[in-house]
């Protein structure tokens, strides 16, 4: 049975994904920095198949490792990633601070990086596999007050590309999701704006569903990005 790990999957698009996942009959690892929204995300995923949970943060490569050899000794292979995990700061750049830079990149990018790269022997071994990388419609059009969250989800696009030519040989697929603005969590940042707004969003259900689509059907091609 094949096994994926969801990043950031504590709550929303990650979470939606996992629950999907799981009612195909894959083998899910949830993953978030947050104990209580693992427990969470565990407790609704195990009434339709096989799951564990690990506490990690993306960003540190040790806790990185960590979760891979888990997920490994416990399900036998890593066959589907999810790169999901990601931050959002509104703010101009002249106020933004470097914290808060290195925050939203070390979420948003670098984790993709780490996962990717701890994940990736695995499948080369087994000469198959899927990542996709959840980047956004801010992966392809800059707004302002957004530079931060920006440059991550352009770097997604550009290390997506990249990594997809480096491992086609191995039949493996690197492909980019990047959703509109999504009825989730992150947009707390203003919560008139969510509010007055959210009918208009994309559901986080909506963009798992397109998540499993890409992994399961082969017409998605491998370096593809696929908006929704």
């Amino acid at each position: 049975m094949p096994t994926a790990i969801v990043t950031g999957s504590g709550r929303g698009i990650g979470r939606e994904t996992t629950i999907l996942l799981a009612k195909k009959g894959i083998n899910v690892v949830v993953c978030s920095r947050t104990e209580k929204e693992v427990s969470e995300t565990v407790n609704l995923v195990k009434v339709h198949g096989n799951v564990i949970g690990i506490k990690c943060d993306v960003s540190v490569l040790s806790d990185v490792d960590n979760l891979v050899k888990q997920a490994v000794q416990h399900f036998g292979t890593i066959d589907i990633l999810v790169n999901n995990a990601g931050v959002l700061v509104v703010k101009p750049l002249t106020e933004t601070s470097e914290k808060e830079w290195d925050e939203i990149m070390d979420c948003n990018l670098k984790s993709a990086f780490l996962c990717s790269k701890t994940v990736l022997p695995h499948m080369i071994a087994r000469n198959s596999g899927t990542i996709i990388n959840v980047s956004s419609g801010a992966g392809k059009t800059g707004f302002e007050n957004l530079s931060a969250y920006c440059a991550s989800k352009f770097g997604m696009m550009g290390l997506t590309e990249s990594l997809a030519w480096e491992v086609a040989s191995h039949r493996i697929r690197v492909m980019a999701i990047c959703p509109g603005e999504v009825d989730t969590r992150m947009q707390d940042f203003d919560p008139g704006y969510h509010k007055a707004n959210r009918h208009t969003m994309l559901r986080p259900q909506q963009v798992a569903t397109r998540i499993v689509e890409m992994i399961f059907d082969h017409r998605f091609h491998n370096g593809q990005s696929v908006d929704i």
